[in-house]
């Protein structure tokens, strides 16, 4: 079963926004989502919004258990829901950064679609860290295989695993020409962009040697 946790602003709203909270898990649960809410855990350990003020509560702990809540996620099928006004709390903010730092999908927590305001390089950073990353292996691997099968096809040396990135970036320039407002290519422009450096990293940074059996 797919897990979503829900992020969203808490402090200075009524009842400190759990309906709000309520309302996003009552939609995924009735879409089959194994729910994670900060407001049904904060009811868990006695709190309660009709009543209760923040005086007493332990802020350190709650932040220290919703964030590990979200590092229990796995990409790419988990997923982190914005409720609305998540770009004015700091709590929020920081949560759906660590979602996109662990190749989390982001969903709109009242649409359950793809969160629309994930810019491209958020996006790009997101694929090229989390999923495709995890599907295919390091850039430089990866691209040093497309190298040699590009160069037996060619009958020339393997092609570099830089020059298949700038190649594929290259691709990509080409079908935005075309569909310059193409969000996909310009997604996955900004990754091979990613992608070169990584390989780039990966070539100048000493690997350790095998040690024979």
């Amino acid at each position: 079963m797919r897990s979503v946790y829900i992020a969203g602003p808490m402090r200075g709203y009524p009842k400190y926004n759990f309906p709000a909270f309520d309302e996003a898990t009552a939609r995924f649960r009735s879409a089959g989502w194994h729910v994670l809410s900060p407001a049904e855990m904060d009811r868990g350990i006695g709190f309660d919004e009709d009543r209760d003020g923040l005086e007493k509560f332990d802020l350190h702990a709650a932040i220290e258990r919703d964030l590990g809540a979200i590092l229990s996620l796995t990409a790419p099928d988990d997923a982190v829901a914005m409720l609305p006004g998540w770009e004015k709390s700091t709590g929020a903010s920081v949560e759906r950064a660590l979602a996109l730092w662990c190749g989390l999908t982001i969903l709109d927590a009242r649409t359950l679609v793809p969160f629309l305001n994930e810019t491209i390089l958020e996006e790009a950073q997101r694929l090229v860290y989390g999923p495709r990353q995890a599907s295919y292996g390091h850039p430089f691997d990866d691209f040093s295989r497309t190298g040699r099968i590009w160069g037996a096809i060619l009958g020339i040396p393997d092609v570099s695993p830089e020059k298949v990135a700038l190649c594929m970036a290259g691709l990509k320039m080409s079908r935005l020409v075309e569909t310059p407002s193409h969000r996909d290519s310009n997604v996955d422009l900004a990754g091979y962009s990613g992608t070169y450096a990584l390989v780039r990293e990966r070539r100048e940074t000493p690997q350790p040697k095998e040690v024979a059996a």
